[in-house]
């Protein structure tokens, strides 16, 4: 059984996207009847490191997460700082590979990882492959943290991996590439092997990302034509205007549905599954 089986048998749980305007209309009325206050707030984006903890699986991942405020500071950089939204996403993963999905024989990529916290997580919760995507200046600073976060994997005396010990988590590959949205990858390790989930946490900020965004990920998705590889792009509300827009260029090519998360985040965050329309060769 593939992802795609595993998360299409929860479909009855999601709601299906098909027109921009009114999924808008519907999140932003909750989201501009939502007090301030409650608001999704689980980071401090001023400190040069964190210690975070993502709980809502099998054990809580204890996790250290560099930052650089510094960088963030710049017109137009908002990767290299962690935002809420890739917590909630990654306790929602906790949550799903606890109670069904499974990542074990699962290849990841991760678009715009910044601080590369949800495919550390994936990686951490033994995804077999994953590998973290963002732009060249933020190479260092994602490198970093996942020489810090990645599981050990010991070798036998003939250089063959060894199997963590009972109950550890499995040591797969946790990887760096560049990847510049809109244009196909250079690094040949993002695409091979094939990728089975592409994630993407809080990556668009304004209504001209979106379009670079979705050709990324048609492009991804597209890379295979033998099972649908499954996109879960998270998102923190924020301009209705630009949700829209973001929505209106997913929809030209991807199944799209919201999954829900949990009552106290649904009003200020939003998950979605989505697959393309046609693999390759139905086209």
């Amino acid at each position: 059984m593939t992802l795609f089986d595993e998360v299409y048998g929860d479909i009855a749980q999601f709601t299906r996207v098909e027109d921009a305007e009114e999924e808008v209309c519907e999140l932003y009325s909750v989201y501009y009847s939502s007090n301030g206050s409650e608001r999704i707030n689980l980071v401090d984006a001023s400190k040069s490191e964190l210690e975070v903890e993502i709980k809502g699986g099998a054990r809580t991942l204890e996790l250290t997460i560099a930052q650089n405020p510094n960088i963030n500071s710049e017109r137009g950089q908002t990767g290299a700082v962690l935002w809420s939204s890739s917590v909630v996403m990654s306790e929602f993963l906790a949550r799903r590979l606890t109670g069904g999905w499974s990542l074990h024989n699962a290849n990841v990529v991760e678009l715009g990882s910044g601080c590369g916290l949800v495919g550390i997580a994936l990686h951490r919760l033994g995804a077999r492959r994953v590998v973290l995507t963002d732009q060249k200046r933020m190479m260092k600073l994602l490198t970093r943290n996942a020489d810090q976060n990645r599981i050990a994997c010991t070798l036998s005396s003939t250089g063959a991996r060894r199997r963590p010990a009972a109950g550890a988590a499995i040591a797969g590959e946790l990887l760096v590439a560049e990847y510049e949205w809109g244009r196909m990858p250079e690094d040949p390790r993002i695409l091979a092997p094939a990728v089975d989930v592409v994630v993407v946490s809080d990556c668009v900020f304004h209504e001209l990302v979106a379009p670079l965004l979705v050709q990324t990920l048609v492009d991804v998705c597209r890379s295979r034509s033998d099972v649908r590889v499954v996109a879960l792009v998270g998102q923190e509300l924020r301009s209705d205007l630009v949700h829209q827009v973001f929505v209106e260029q997913l929809l030209k090519s991807f199944e799209l549905y919201r999954v829900p998360v949990h009552p106290d985040i649904d009003g200020s965050y939003v998950l979605y599954a989505m697959w393309l329309r046609q693999l390759p060769h139905e086209s």
